[in-house]
């Protein structure tokens, strides 16, 4: 289990049976088909028992169990199988009773590409594996299954005709054998789905570079559930973005470590330690051994040029990434989006100037976001004359 070996060796496994079994067989099969470890096959009635015993007689921990048509029906995946009269077979597609036929639901919070995606693919399924009942039946199913999961009526109507122009599509591209083109090689990457904000940059991506954006929400099952693992202290933490506050002025110092954190922050003491004892021993900013401590980061040069204490015991995780090349531009980032930071300004000139827009988008959204929150709530009573009960409206700006 959870080896990507596991679903080539389960199949392989199952061909290698299913060739000894079928030559065991003492009468050709007139109909077969699998998929993974599911058999569709067409036998007399009187045989069933027989092949069963043969297929369970290849591999003890293999045993088969078998499912008998009813009235002339037999599920088989997401299809009913339907023998005609003329032993024809017709399918529709099919749900399992104990399915509550709930998927991707539309009031969730990912992006809406995504649930159209779902929307167009499971419409797609029904259309496909139905051949037996008119377009309008096919509608039908589609529409009350969409209706159970949110999905309002006019993009549902969307849905089914885009449906429809895509087998079009489809069945000329067949009859004319027309090839997609070469669409040349093309980056795929993952963006978490921000509302208003990971559109704009899929549409800015999308001009600078063939690259494909897939949204993805961190609304995730392993998010809401609890953490099962005891959670890393945050000094034994790496790969990550912090801020250090200092104490006698707004300013912040942003940083970024590969290693843990408290040996991150030891480096920061130590030069500390450093710059207090030339200090004591009565050298100034203009001395060399002063200049060479200021020139190792931005948090010294601070606090030598201003006499600043930082808060090294009050350290603030701001980001963090598996990926080590990503630190850099995510320290550039967080640098360009605090205010009163102590970095120096080079700290932010590989800042692509997509980014740059990017994150002052982030900045107004944020700056009106904190704006409303601090507007005081407007109540507001209205009283019936003609009765004596008492409504209160509340408006949030």
């Amino acid at each position: 289990m959870g080896n990507p070996l596991s679903p080539m060796i389960a199949d392989l496994v199952m061909e290698d049976i299913l060739d000894q079994a079928v030559e065991a067989v003492p009468f050709p099969i007139p109909y077969l088909k699998k998929y993974v470890d599911d058999l569709f096959l067409a036998l007399p009635g009187d045989k069933i028992e027989m092949v069963q015993e043969i297929f369970n007689s290849q591999d003890e921990n293999l045993q088969f169990t078998v499912e008998r048509e009813q009235n002339n029906r037999l599920p088989f995946l997401d299809m009913v199988m339907t023998r005609n009269q003329n032993q024809t077979i017709t399918t529709e597609w099919y749900m399992k009773p104990i399915s509550s036929g709930r998927f991707l639901n539309y009031r969730s919070l990912h992006s809406f590409h995504q649930k159209m995606n779902v929307a167009f693919n499971f419409a797609k399924r029904v259309y496909t594996f139905t051949t037996n009942h008119r377009e309008e039946e096919v509608e039908s199913v589609i529409r009350r299954q969409l209706l159970v999961n949110d999905y309002p009526n006019t993009l549902i109507s969307r849905v089914i005709n885009r449906v429809k122009l895509h087998r079009q599509q489809v069945d000329t591209a067949m009859e004319t054998n027309e090839n997609r083109p070469d669409e040349g090689e093309t980056v795929f990457r993952s963006l978490t789905n921000i509302d208003g904000l990971s559109q704009q940059i899929i549409k800015t991506l999308r001009r600078e570079y063939p690259t494909r954006i897939a949204t993805k929400t961190t609304n995730t099952v392993g998010a809401l559930l609890p953490q099962i693992k005891d959670k890393t202290p945050n000094d034994e933490q790496s790969n990550i973005i912090y801020k250090i506050n200092c104490d006698n002025c707004d300013g912040c110092y942003i940083g970024m470590t590969t290693t843990k954190l408290k040996t991150r922050i030891s480096g920061h003491r130590s030069n500390v330690r450093r710059l207090t004892t030339l200090r004591e021993a009565g050298h100034t900013n203009a001395d060399a051994a002063i200049i060479s401590i200021r020139e190792k980061t931005a948090l010294v040069d601070h606090a030598a040029e201003n006499d600043h204490v930082f808060r090294l015991d009050d350290v603030k995780i701001l980001d963090r990434t598996q990926k080590p090349s990503n630190l850099p531009i995510l320290e550039s980032c967080h640098i360009y989006n605090t205010p009163h930071t102590v970095n120096k300004r080079t700290d932010t000139d590989n800042l692509n100037v997509v980014y740059a827009g990017l994150l002052h988008s982030i900045m107004n959204v944020k700056r009106t976001k904190s704006n409303n929150q601090n507007r005081p709530n407007v109540n507001m009573t209205q009283t019936d004359d003609t009765d004596t009960t008492e409504t209160e409206h509340t408006t949030h700006e």
